[in-house]
């Protein structure tokens, strides 16, 4: 019978929706910015945006690039495709993204509900995530979910990201937390689940997505499923 006290949540894509809440914010940035006057359409700005901006967060998370980095070139990039060589711009433009994208609130179905019940059974709640201090708590304050979490751990705090196993200690340290204590949720294979596992901690694949993975790891794709491995 599992025996945990704490559970570790990533938070985008696993509680919070960062698929449909990102999306709308570049809606939103496409309309304020009046980009139609660079790009032929939002969807030739998004094109052009989304994989570079998936391929900068990988090497941010294994350390390759810095956040400044990342955070110029992913609206750098789409601006230079189209012949626009403006960094000043591009700054403008991530600035108002997270601006907006913390505002957004959409969760995953039934986060809620089951974060409430694992409150009333008395489980030690921590969130473990990749992002940006600032923009991540406020994520958290403004879908209502903050309240939730005993503690909240984010890679630049700690100064390395998931899946580095120094996250993990940091994480285990700051909940008080033995490994055996731990059940983590998470969506991303490699960073979350590969990276629990390294560290002792017994992990849940949220793959809400139906994404290739490992099937020796514990798989769920609804939330309401965690109940299952308590």
């Amino acid at each position: 019978m599992a025996h945990y006290t704490h559970l570790f949540f990533d938070l985008d894509d696993t509680l919070w929706d960062f698929r449909s809440n990102g999306h709308e914010a570049l809606v939103d940035l496409f309309e304020k910015h009046q980009l139609e006057r660079y790009f032929c359409s939002f969807d030739n700005f998004y094109h052009l945006y989304e994989p570079k901006n998936l391929e900068l967060w990988a090497l941010y998370e294994t350390g390759e690039i810095s956040k400044l980095f990342l955070t110029l070139e992913r609206f750098s990039y789409p601006l230079r495709m189209v012949g626009v060589n403006n960094n000043s711009f591009a700054r403008l433009l991530n600035d108002d993204y997270l601006a907006i994208m913390a505002t957004k609130t959409k969760l995953i179905p039934h986060a809620q509900e089951v974060l409430d019940e694992l409150r009333a059974q008395h489980y030690h709640l921590t969130i473990v995530s990749n992002g940006f201090c600032d923009v991540q708590y406020d994520k958290l304050r403004n879908s209502g979910l903050i309240h939730y979490f005993d503690t909240i751990v984010l890679s630049e705090e700690v100064g390395v990201q998931k899946p580095d196993p120094r996250f993990f200690q940091y994480a285990l340290e700051k909940s008080g937390a033995k490994a055996s204590d731990v059940l983590l949720v998470g969506d991303n294979y490699e960073v979350d689940i590969v990276g629990a596992y390294q560290c002792g901690i017994d992990a849940l694949h949220f793959n809400r997505n139906g994404s290739l993975m490992d099937k020796k790891s514990q798989t769920i794709i609804n939330l309401k499923e965690i109940f299952a491995f308590l």
